[in-house]
């Protein structure tokens, strides 16, 4: 061997000794700042009520901490695991992004493409914003369209229906102009997907994400979720503190905008993907160029109201494609939370430090749980200490749960006692129908009022006050709705205003 070829040798050891020297002391260090995180995560379940909960920790591309704690069901003995599958809700709108953006990267559509051009059937009820909105922003919430879940959630429509509806979805702000949540939009993009590439939403999320990633357990449809074991159930709390099973909600309709059921584990391969800027173990899924766009603000939020809540002493706020993005102490944050029917998920990062945080838990609205945990983590990850998050997140949640209760109080204080309908029971059955939300079916039986409304929603219907009643038709007894009759000048029923999204009218046909 030459000099010069046993120099380069003894290069190389000497880099690669170096190399080994360096990440050793960061992997111990990181081992050492996630030492009793066991503990803490089970001392905020007991502070929140939360039956069970899977929890992931990405450092630089590697998984430093995947465990289960508490139970699949309550009552059981099921334990939850890192593998445990949850629905992991809105979080699967990144999933969507990224989806397009592969698109992008091939050129068979662009960020800014006007959405009809690839969905020449998709109408708004405002015809410029039909001809403007761009297909960034069906990912970006400033359609200005009303929130209007209920066109998917439990109304038995499929996507292709629920955006034949959305025609007759109010626009309560100008194009761009406000961010305003909103589901049905999300939808669209799924649809836009299967347009551009040939391939279902959920087929091209099986194909080209979930299995490079080897998320063989991950679905996007109720029917194989049905085959999978180690599946977590949803719970609920109601008023008085009660945990209560229920069934997991079929949103198969709603797919892009939230349907995924997933692993701590297997997410935390996601989490590595993004963090690797599109890279996975040496192969590239999408490109630097529009991974780093979908983690680019694209509309500006208000730090109020519930966003206040879940981003506590962010000053900045905004949102990218599939993700929140805000400030934690000064680090950039990228993340995105997820609930649906007995189910909270968190999937959180700080890019600049190589750190991911996925947290699935099986609580309804377990959203202060879910805050209270990631910053937890990213503080011990950080070494940073003193702010006590658990107890941080309940005084900032006490006043919304007290408003809750305030309001059941308010409603029954303001029940008119002694008060009878106007007409016989038998005049309030027929059929209402109101052109966003389709048709509330009421019926007469045996004396009592009983009502359907989509796929979703049916029962029996108790007399509140003079012509109002009230439906027991949510996931719990105690989350109700209202439902108030319109008595015309000519002595019949005319209209039925439901309480289900503000006041919504339903015409007697």
């Amino acid at each position: 061997m030459s000099e010069r070829s046993r120099f380069g040798a003894r290069l190389v050891a000497v880099t690669i000794l170096a190399v080994l020297a360096l990440l050793a002391p960061v992997s111990g260090a990181a081992q050492e700042r996630l030492s009793g995180l066991e503990d803490t995560v089970r001392d905020m379940m007991r502070d929140w009520d939360v039956p069970g909960v899977a929890v992931a920790v990405i450092q630089g591309d590697e998984v430093t901490f995947a465990r289960g704690f508490g139970v699949r069901e309550v009552g059981g003995t099921d334990p939850v695991d890192e593998h445990s599958i949850f629905a992991v809700g809105s979080t699967s709108k990144a999933f969507t992004a990224a989806a397009m953006a592969m698109l992008v990267d091939e050129g068979k559509v662009s960020w800014d493409d006007p959405v009809i051009d690839h969905l020449p059937n998709f109408r708004l009820s405002d015809p410029y914003i039909t001809r403007d909105l761009r297909v960034r922003d069906l990912m970006s919430h400033n359609s200005g369209l009303m929130r209007g879940d209920r066109l998917w959630y439990g109304s038995g429509r499929t996507r292709e229906e629920v955006l034949h509806q959305v025609r007759h979805q109010p626009v309560t702000f100008p194009l761009r102009s406000t961010f305003q949540y909103n589901n049905t939009t999300w939808i669209a993009a799924g649809e836009l997907i299967e347009a551009v590439s040939g391939m279902s939403w959920d087929d091209f999320l099986a194909t080209r994400i979930f299995r490079p990633l080897g998320m063989t357990r991950s679905t996007t449809l109720m029917e194989p979720l049905g085959r999978l074991d180690n599946v977590a159930t949803p719970h609920v709390k109601t008023s008085d503190g009660e945990l209560l099973v229920v069934p997991y909600r079929n949103i198969d309709n709603a797919g892009p905008a939230g349907s995924i059921n997933s692993s701590a584990m297997q997410m935390a391969q996601w989490v590595r993907l993004q963090l690797g800027g599109g890279e996975y173990e040496g192969e590239r899924l999408f490109s630097e160029d529009v991974a780093a766009e979908m983690h680019t603000s694209q509309m500006v939020m208000r730090s109020d109201g519930l966003w206040a809540l879940v981003f506590p002493d962010s000053d900045f706020l905004t949102y990218g494609l599939g993700w929140f993005l805000a400030d934690y102490r000064d680090l950039k944050m990228v993340s995105h939370g997820g609930n649906i029917d007995g189910m909270t998920a968190l999937v959180s990062m700080i890019p600049e430090r190589d750190h991911g945080i996925v947290i699935l838990a099986n609580l309804n609205g377990a959203n202060g749980f879910t805050v209270a945990l990631n910053n937890h983590i990213i503080d011990r990850l950080e070494g940073w200490e003193g702010t006590a998050w658990s107890e941080k997140m309940k005084d900032l949640f006490a006043p919304v749960e007290a408003q809750a209760a305030d309001q059941a109080r308010e409603a029954e204080e303001s029940r008119a006692a002694g008060t009878s309908p106007t007409l016989a029971l038998s005049e309030y059955a027929g059929t209402y129908a109101n052109d966003m939300y389709g048709e509330i079916t009421v019926t007469e039986e045996g004396g009592v009022l009983g009502a359907t409304f989509g796929a979703g929603f049916e029962g029996p219907l108790e007399h509140w006050h003079y012509d109002t009643f009230r439906s027991t038709w949510g996931v719990t007894a105690d989350q109700n709705e209202f439902l108030r009759f319109e008595v015309g000048t000519d002595g019949k029923v005319s209209v039925l205003h439901a309480e289900i999204e503000g006041s919504i009218a339903f015409v007697k046909r």
